[in-house]
């Protein structure tokens, strides 16, 4: 980023600029290590006697990242919210 850039974006702007490098990095660093977990279970499987996965030779901590379940709401809370929505547009009324 030059100079001009930085001192006319704004700070959204550099913002997103700065996590979109920050996850171009990250990126990188995971494909090197993919890279040597592919290396390393090549190297073993052939003296292995059981049949070995590559998550199973190294394992990583983003590998059983997985993204949060959004709770959907119950009926019951959705009638309240109705209900109490309904309740306030008759009392201005």
């Amino acid at each position: 980023m030059s100079y001009d850039e930085l001192y006319d974006s704004t700070p959204r702007t550099f913002n997103n600029k700065l996590i979109g490098f920050n996850d171009y990095q990250e990126q990188l660093m995971r494909d090197g290590w993919e890279q040597t977990r592919i290396i390393a279970h090549s190297t073993l499987s052939p003296h292995s006697k059981k049949k070995l996965k590559p998550k199973e030779v190294l394992p990583f901590p983003w590998d059983n990242k997985s993204k949060p379940q959004k709770e959907l709401p119950s009926k019951e809370h959705i009638q309240s919210v109705i209900d109490k929505y309904d309740k306030k547009r008759l009392n201005k009324e």
